[in-house]
């Protein structure tokens, strides 16, 4: 009883130290350094061996149209699918999505919710979900990166410099 209590213990303990740690080390002090861009992510996607061409056909029945409402509301501007060109051993993805939004202040609102897009874009709701369910028990690995542009005509050139909010246009 004291053995499972005592490795109770352990694995909270490591996986506070881990919680509290890993956003630390991947952060660069990028807050305020990307006011007035435009926002860009990168999402990687991982598929099982073979089974590419059947991830992307489900990418594009059920989450393209997504992205393309997306854009013709102006909430983003591109959304590019990237597969790489050549093979290397471990490749940690198969495909890259490359998102532009505008920045944050200039985002025209949709004004309606995610969930209320995918119902509008999908009155089978048990076909999207079953769609969806398939596309994510496909993807074996997945993450998401947001990128902030720096701009190198700035000075200083740094992580750690805010910049001061863009003047408007009169």
């Amino acid at each position: 009883m004291k053995l499972t209590a005592r490795l109770a213990a352990m694995a909270i303990t490591t996986f506070a130290m881990m919680s509290v740690t890993s956003d630390g080390l991947h952060a660069q002090a990028m807050a305020g350094r990307d006011l007035g861009r435009n926002r860009v992510s990168v999402d990687y996607y991982k598929a099982p061996p073979g089974r590419q061409d059947e991830w992307l056909a489900l990418y594009k029945k059920y989450h393209r149209p997504i992205m393309d409402f997306q854009i013709q509301k102006g909430v983003t501007l591109s959304s590019t699918l990237y597969a790489p060109k050549s093979h290397a051993p471990g490749m940690p993805w198969d495909f890259v999505i490359i998102n532009v939004s505008p920045p944050e202040a200039d985002t025209p609102k949709l004004g309606m919710t995610r969930a209320e897009v995918i119902r509008k874009l999908f009155p089978d709701i048990e076909d999207y979900v079953k769609g969806e369910r398939q596309r994510w028990a496909l993807t074996v690995n997945h993450w998401d990166e947001e990128l902030v542009e720096l701009d190198v005509t700035k000075e200083p050139l740094s992580v750690y410099y805010p910049l001061d909010v863009p003047s408007k246009k009169k």
